[in-house]
């Protein structure tokens, strides 16, 4: 069984840059995204920013 390192600092530093969680939004072979947000952060960013509130709900604040 083979191991690839990057030995050069200049291939050490494309490695990095390239796992990068900022480069691997997308997945390469189908362009499907690989990250993709849980219902429950959702719903949670839905409730941070909703600026309407009902009366009952101006009770309580």
């Amino acid at each position: 069984m083979a191991v690839h390192v990057p030995l050069t600092l200049e291939a050490q530093l494309e490695a990095r840059a390239l796992m990068m969680s900022t480069n691997n939004i997308l997945s390469p072979a189908n362009g499907e995204p690989i990250i993709v947000p849980s219902q429950d952060v959702v719903l949670g960013l839905y409730y941070m920013t909703v600026t309407v509130l009902t009366p009952k709900a101006k009770a309580w604040c």
